[in-house]
């Protein structure tokens, strides 16, 4: 019977353990990350799940709490290495998009650099102690702070043709209607582990900080369970859906500065040509009109009242 362990955090087979990786320091305090460690009763493979690379993206940090909580190692074969909030300061600080130690996005310095500032050390600190031992990674996103999401699943697409095909059907584990192939680089994305490690990964996006969805929260939460099942990692069969793969996508920014206005919501059918919404000045005045370029559906939109010039605004996808 094998131990489980990440930096220090133990746990025999069967058992599940809590902890904390530490990362670096502060000038008043030292920054940690939690980690969960669930160990099988019996030997398996092992997933990495991770939530709150962006601290904001509630939905995704409340998935992976609940199948924290909801699995019993006693009836798992393998091992879970679970993340429930990655970029902590993000998450108390409730900043957007960036980290307010050092202004980094979280999910674009992956591996990150045991040298490096805090976002960087928190990269390294995962990639080396956790996601180096797995299998397959999922790493569960969301709308961060200006930002609503509709339930969708990128897969990381490399050079291997079969651990391609493992990350598509990881990602048909969630009930998702489309499914976007990422390339995977060197670095940035957390989906980089699948050309570092060579394991198969995908990244689920659905929600919004205001306010946490229950559908959302369980469209990862169903998710993680279906690749658990899907790796034999606890019994049943995967619940997978036969989405449609790459399909295509249309996405606004704004040219100008101003006050957005949505004329629609998130998840509805449009028809080409229906109005999504304009951008104005401080008097009113129409800056910008957007309508549908043809018959689709919103999936992604700007929840934030004022904007900045380059700033995204709203997302179809078309599902035809």
């Amino acid at each position: 019977m094998v131990l489980a362990e990440v930096k220090g955090v133990q746990a025999g087979p069967g058992e599940k353990a809590f902890g904390f990786l530490e990362v670096g320091t502060t000038s008043v305090s030292t920054y940690s990350i939690p980690v969960a460690v669930l160990n099988g009763a019996e030997p398996g493979k092992t997933l990495g799940v991770i939530g709150g690379t962006h601290g904001v993206e509630f939905a995704s940090i409340e998935a992976v709490i609940r199948a924290i909580q909801d699995l019993d190692p006693m009836e798992m074969k393998g091992r879970l290495l679970a993340i429930p909030v990655l970029n902590g300061p993000q998450f108390e600080h409730r900043s957007a998009f960036l980290s307010p130690f050092d202004q980094l996005n979280q999910n674009r310095v992956f591996p990150g650099d045991p040298n490096g500032t805090l976002s960087h050390r928190a990269a390294y600190v995962v990639f080396s102690e956790v996601v180096s031992q797995c299998d397959a990674l999922v790493d569960c996103h969301g709308g961060d702070i200006t930002e609503d999401i509709d339930d969708m699943v990128l897969a990381g697409k490399g050079d291997d043709e079969e651990v391609n095909k493992v990350a598509v059907d990881m990602a048909s584990c969630f009930p998702t209607k489309y499914i976007t192939l990422f390339p995977v680089q060197e670095s940035g994305l957390s989906m980089s582990a699948q050309k570092r490690y060579g394991i198969p990964c995908v990244t689920s996006e659905a929600g919004t900080p205001h306010n946490v969805r229950e559908r959302h929260v369980e469209f990862h939460y169903e998710g993680i369970m279906n690749v658990l099942k899907y790796f034999g990692i606890i019994e049943g069969e995967p619940e997978m859906v036969e989405p449609v793969v790459a399909p295509k996508r249309y996405r606004y920014n704004a040219e100008q500065g101003g006050i957005w206005h949505s004329y629609v919501e998130l998840g509805q059918e449009v028809k080409a040509g229906e109005e999504l919404g304009n951008v104005t000045d401080l008097f009113g005045r129409e800056l910008e009109a957007f309508t549908a370029p043809e018959d689709s559906t919103v999936s992604f939109l700007r929840v934030f009242y004022s904007v900045n010039c380059g700033e995204p605004l709203v997302g179809l996808v078309v599902l035809d």
